[in-house]
């Protein structure tokens, strides 16, 4: 009897690990989706209470015209569409507050969504264009300066 019910555990969780990953994996193909973390600059947004000022745990996002779908959650994979207006101050680099697991050099980007929050969205450098989305010069902003030859007196 014992050995019944841990095989119909180990049953469940393997199936909702698959349904998990089917769900990502869909999610992913729809369109140029990158993985990122947010957190909420200033005070909470009326759209997504529960996003605090610290880094949340890694996600998946993607731009829909000038609407950032950040798919929450790892198993009842949830999504949270946040229509944005243009960038504040483009990309930066994530120096002293970077969040883990967003590579060597994390870029930022923070955006103001329509009840007036501003929340940032960090990811990897490599992930640059997609992480601007429609806003396209935002993403040269920060570029670093190409080299200038020397000046001969």
């Amino acid at each position: 009897m014992l050995t019944l019910l841990v095989l119909g555990a180990l049953l469940v969780v393997l199936v909702t690990g698959v349904a998990a990953r089917r769900s990502r994996r869909r999610f992913q193909d729809s369109g140029v989706a990158f993985r990122c973390r947010l957190r909420v600059l200033g005070h909470r947004s009326a759209i997504w209470p529960s996003l605090r000022r610290h880094w949340s745990r890694p996600m998946w996002a993607l731009w829909d015209d000038d609407v950032l779908i950040v798919r929450r959650g790892p198993v009842l994979a949830r999504t949270t569409p946040l229509r944005t207006q243009p960038l504040v101050d483009g990309v930066h680099n994530l120096l002293f507050e970077a969040p883990r697991r967003c590579g060597s050099r994390p870029i930022g980007v923070v955006l103001r969504v329509w009840d007036g929050s501003w929340i940032e969205v960090a990811a990897a450098t490599d992930d640059r264009m997609n992480v601007v989305g429609p806003y396209l010069a935002a993403a040269i902003s920060d570029l670093p300066q190409a080299p200038v030859p020397r000046r001969r007196i």
